[in-house]
């Protein structure tokens, strides 16, 4: 075999593993990063005010660069009616200590396969609310809450959506890792945030 057609396979292939090994493990992420560390070349949008935590939000709906234990997630697609997106949580927008990340998943088959990954690395979760029953019509329609109470000084809020599109179920989460210590602003009752998210969603 060429020898030039040899190197170029072995360099696609190392591309190939260094791809996915690259991915961010939002389950080891240490608060103590830059968003240049979580975020590298991602297109990045924003907003002032995050409306679970009054927080400023940084986000891309790059999530493909993300995986959180197992489980890696894919970009929602072009045409979707609702993006998956990830983001950090700081306290203002100039400033970029990371207080909290967070992640919407508009995908039914990664919610269940996330909260079953959470289940395995944090244990089981206290639940805010149970998983709605299905109505006389056979459908699922409402949320489920969970909360982890991790032991370096975190939370993780997780808010699981049940609803229809097309006529088929789809699941859609909502999840906070946030510092015990991040409160709100004044605005807002200088609250910490898990108890504004844990009021949100009992």
């Amino acid at each position: 075999m060429n020898k030039l057609l040899v190197v170029l396979i072995l360099s696609f292939i190392g591309n190939s593993c260094n791809n996915t090994h690259d991915k961010i493990s939002i389950d080891k992420i240490d608060l103590n990063e830059s968003k240049e560390f979580f975020f590298g070349d991602a297109n990045l949008m924003y907003e002032a005010n995050e409306i679970n935590t009054t927080l400023n939000l940084t986000y891309t709906k790059e999530v493909n660069r993300f995986k959180y234990g197992r489980v890696e997630f894919t970009n929602s697609k072009s045409n979707s009616m609702a993006w998956s997106k990830i983001g950090v949580l700081t306290e203002s927008i100039n400033n970029d200590k990371l207080v909290g990340v967070v992640l919407s998943i508009e995908d039914s088959n990664e919610s269940i396969a996330i909260l079953k990954e959470l289940k395995k690395i944090n244990g089981e979760p206290k639940n805010l609310k149970p998983v709605p029953t299905e109505n006389n019509e056979g459908q699922l329609l409402g949320y489920a809450a969970y909360v982890w109470s991790l032991k370096n000084n975190l939370s993780i809020v997780l808010s699981q959506s049940y609803e229809y599109t097309n006529g088929k179920r789809v699941i859609a989460s909502l999840i906070y890792i946030v510092s015990n210590k991040t409160r709100t602003g004044k605005l807002y009752n200088n609250e910490l945030v898990v108890n504004r998210l844990l009021r949100t969603y009992i």
